[in-house]
C-alpha cells in the first residue's frame, strides 16, 4: 500500500495491534509502521514513504537538540492489522535492496529487525560494518564492507529444525552482496526463531551534535519474501531421518 507520512511529534507513528498473524511468509503483503520508538529527537522531521514491495523511503533531518537516538520499525503483515509471526518452524528466505545515506556517517544503521526476548538484526551501518546479532541469532559480522551511500542486498534464510527435542537444529545463512556466512546454527533453548517473534525492517539514527546538518536516509527496495528452496528443506529432512536412525 503506497503512502506517504510526515512524522514530526511524539506518538504519530502507525503501529498495529499486539496480536500476530502466522501463516506462509508468501502470504505477507505490507508493513505496519512503528515510527520513533525510540524519540529522543521529538522535533525532527521525519518523513516515510512507503510503497511495500516495491519501495520504503526513511528521511530524517533538522534533529535540533535531543539525547541518544530515533528509532523507527515497520513490522511485516499479512493482514494490514496484525504482525506476522516467525515462529520456529516458519521457514523465510527475505532478500531487499538497501541503501543508507547520512550527513555524518558514524550513528546509523538499518536493516531486518527482529523483536522476540531480545532484537535480532541482520544490518549494515555507517561506519561500514555489517552483522548480525542479539536475541536468538547467531552473531556473525562481515566486518567493515559497506560504503557510505551504496545499494547493497541483504538476505536471510532460516531453516526450520526439529524443534525443541534438540534432533537438529534450525539454521540461519546471512548473505550480503555476493557473501555468505553460510548456515549457522541456533543454539538457544528453542532450537531456533523463538515463536511469536515479529520482524521486519528498521532505521536507527544517533545524530551528530556537532553537525547541525546532519541528516539520515534509508532506501530499502525489491523487497522479495519466498520460501527456501525444496532442496533445502529436504536436506535438513534427510538429516533428520539419520539422526533418529542412529539414536
Amino acid at each position: 500500500m503506497s503512502r506517504t507520512i510526515l512524522v514530526l511529534a511524539s506518538g504519530l507513528g502507525v503501529l498495529g495491534a499486539q496480536a500476530a498473524a502466522l501463516g506462509d511468509v508468501t502470504d505477507i503483503d505490507d508493513v505496519i509502521i512503528d515510527a520513533r520508538n525510540f524519540n529522543d529527537y521529538p522535533n525532527s522531521l521525519l518523513t516515510i514513504v512507503e510503497d511495500f514491495p516495491s519501495s520504503i523511503l526513511i528521511d530524517e533531518r533538522d534533529f535540533g537538540q535531543g539525547g541518544f537516538a530515533n528509532r523507527h520499525r515497520l513490522f511485516m503483515t499479512a493482514d494490514g492489522a496484525n504482525q506476522f509471526h516467525f515462529d520456529n518452524q516458519v521457514a523465510f528466505d527475505i532478500s531487499i535492496d538497501i541503501r543508507l545515506d547520512a550527513g555524518t556517517a558514524p550513528g546509523k544503521e538499518t536493516g531486518f529487525y527482529f523483536d522476540r526476548f531480545g532484537e535480532p538484526r541482520f544490518i549494515i551501518k555507517g561506519d561500514g560494518e555489517v552483522a548480525a546479532f542479539d536475541g536468538a541469532f547467531p552473531f556473525f559480522s562481515f566486518g567493515n564492507v559497506y560504503t557510505l551511500g551504496d545499494e547493497a542486498t541483504l538476505r536471510t534464510i532460516y531453516t526450520p529444525g526439529s524443534g525443541p527435542d534438540f534432533a537438529i537444529p534450525a539454521t540461519i545463512e546471512y548473505i550480503y552482496n555476493d557473501l555468505t556466512s553460510g548456515p549457522l546454527e541456533f543454539s538457544n533453548l528453542e532450537n531456533g526463531m523463538i515463536d511469536a517473534t515479529v520482524g521486519g525492517f528498521y532505521a536507527q539514527f544517533s545524530p551528530d551534535g556537532g553537525n547541525p546538518d546532519d541528516f539520515a536516509v534509508v532506501e530499502i527496495s525489491n523487497v522479495r519474501i519466498q520460501v527456501p528452496a525444496p532442496g533445502t528443506l529436504m536436506g535438513l529432512m534427510l538429516v533428520l531421518g539419520v539422526r533418529r536412525r542412529q539414536r
